[in-house]
């Protein structure tokens, strides 16, 4: 019976944080791991965010399997209902992370492309030709999954993000004894692992001593409203958030629709343990004193919609912060995220609240493994080949250096790229080919931006856009004088002289083009030169420019 190759193509996820997607191939068939979205930066004007490219799934849509989902952050599952759109693929994850998907599956009104399969803790399954076995692994979200693929070139690891936390408010250890026992038994061939925190040296701190830090912070804040921020999906966080809040004599008021949606769903399915009469709807906030309220809300990345962002600006509908409240950021802005984190932090401070974030109180901890961590997993797991995955270049490179001072043979590990392809086979793994795997763009209901209307949005932002209407006749010439439209440009109340001095100089081009140009589409062309040089000599920009000509006989 021949033996079967493995390939793996990196769909996202190598190169950036964010829209992680790993496909696994067998005999032909593919086996997606994640499918998340990436956040747009200050670069991206409009957009709303980013996916992994789907040109090279689509020409292989009748193969797909399945999409196994290792955990519930928006950067491993956030693009699910737009990988469903276009292909019926069945997922799979743990109970909380497949009721997450739930949820949002039934928001789009797709169910019935996809089917929900819950997995647990040590299981083994077939999907296809992949024998399938999922391991429990600590994470900052509640039952984050590692897989483990049994394949035919040796036993695969894919660690999605995780951390190696000792203490966990779950109790649930990262499965460290079998992954040893699958080490002594037939050896890893390929580990793949989380290269966020790979620079950072030690062990990170557990989940556990923030409820402590909560503990201590709390009561001192007695007689004042608190308003904490934190990730929707870190319900360990949550849970010691309302422990310590309860225990204090605070209702709690989920704030931020995906807040409200992931407290109902961790209660429902019991990840929460949080007593009914103990929460009251955001509705009924002004029916308590606020020294009895502890409102947690979504915003903590800055996030321009989001509830913290709204309560910074003053715009939220539900209520509105006073000098008296105490805000609490627990978390750490992702990288690339700092600038709307701290313009957040100064508008609360303006408005003269208190605020405490990570940079002087122990109020967030990572989810991600830190340089022990990861030597820790390498000598466990002893594999011949490791690819570091999930996070920006110097990240994985930072995290193939990493293995190497744990004892891993340098030539054995590759620093891949979103597109590179990978084979295993008997001769060992190798970079085999490459596909193009750029950023798919989502703004609202327009799917993948174009990238070049993406940069004539950021030419329209830097300096906005310059229009000329002229009338005339062929015989006669201009017709009064050009008239000028523009929008972040000049201001033109108080640039009366600058336009005016356009218009003179748009005149002069149409006065002398007419003396060879007769069609409107050169004269038009004409008058965006003419105004392109103007524009650039007086003002040191290149906005866009638009020419109309209206003829008149």
């Amino acid at each position: 019976m021949a033996i079967s190759d493995v390939g793996i193509t990196f769909l996202g996820g190598l190169g950036e944080v964010g829209r992680n997607c790993t496909c696994i191939e067998i005999d032909g068939k593919l086996l997606l791991i994640d499918f998340g979205v990436m956040f747009p930066d200050v670069t991206m004007p409009g957009v709303d965010v980013i996916l992994p490219d789907n040109v090279w799934l689509k020409e292989r849509s009748a193969d797909i399997v399945g999409l196994i989902v290792t955990h519930g952050h928006e950067d491993h599952l956030g693009g699910v209902t737009h990988l469903l759109r276009e292909f019926e693929v069945p997922l799979y994850g743990s109970e909380l992370t497949m009721g997450l998907a739930q949820h949002k599956v039934r928001e789009a009104r797709l169910e019935s492309r996809t089917s929900f399969q819950v997995v647990a803790d040590g299981d083994r399954l077939d999907i296809g030709p992949f024998d399938v076995e999922v391991l429990p692994i600590t994470h900052s979200v509640p039952q984050s999954l590692c897989v483990v693929l049994h394949t035919d070139q040796g036993v695969i690891v894919h660690t999605g993000d995780f951390k190696l936390d000792s203490d966990p408010i779950d109790g649930r250890l990262t499965a460290m004894e079998r992954l040893a026992e699958i080490q002594q038994d037939s050896g890893v061939r390929l580990l793949m692992a989380d290269s966020t925190n790979a620079d950072k040296p030690g062990w990170s701190s557990s989940e556990s001593t923030i409820g402590e830090t909560f503990k201590r912070l709390f009561p001192a804040w007695a007689g004042r409203r608190l308003i904490v921020s934190c990730f929707a999906s870190h319900l360990h966080r949550v849970q010691q958030i309302c422990d310590v809040a309860i225990s204090q004599g605070r209702t709690i008021f989920p704030l931020g629709r995906s807040m409200v949606n992931n407290v109902r769903i961790a209660k429902e399915l019991g990840v929460l343990d949080l007593p009914d009469r103990s929460v009251d709807s955001i509705d009924k906030l002004n029916e308590y004193d606020p020294e009895d309220v502890c409102i947690i809300c979504t915003g903590s990345q800055g996030e321009a919609n989001a509830a913290l962002s709204l309560l910074a600006r003053g715009n939220h509908p539900d209520f509105s912060l006073t000098s008296s409240d105490v805000v609490l950021l627990s978390s750490h802005p992702i990288p690339g995220n700092e600038l709307p984190v701290y313009r957040v932090i100064n508008r609360l401070t303006r408005m003269g609240c208190e605020v405490v974030h990570d940079g002087y109180e122990h109020v967030h901890t990572t989810g991600h493994a830190q340089r022990e961590e990861l030597h820790h997993l390498y000598r466990t797991v002893l594999p011949e080949w490791y690819v570091p995955i999930e996070g920006e270049h110097r990240m994985l490179r930072r995290n193939a250096d990493v293995a190497i001072e744990a004892g891993h043979v340098e030539d054995r590990s590759i620093v891949a790229s979103d597109g590179d392809q990978l084979i295993l086979d008997d001769e060992g793994l190798r970079i085999s080919g490459r596909i193009p795997a750029p950023y798919r763009y989502i703004d609202g209901l327009l799917d993948d931006l174009s990238p070049e209307l993406l940069e004539d949005r950021r030419k329209l932002g830097e300096g906005g856009f310059v229009h000329v209407t002229v009338v005339l006749n062929l015989e006669d010439g201009l017709l009064g004088h050009p008239e000028i439209s523009t929008l972040g440009w000049v201001d033109a109340e108080r640039s009366v002289q600058v336009l005016a001095e356009l218009e003179v100089q748009v005149a002069e081009a149409v006065a002398s083009a007419l003396d060879e140009q007769k069609d409107i589409a050169s004269i038009e062309r004409v008058i965006r030169r003419a105004t392109g040089r103007f524009v650039g000599n007086r003002t040191r920009r290149r906005p866009p420019i638009s020419a109309t000509v209206i003829l008149v006989d």
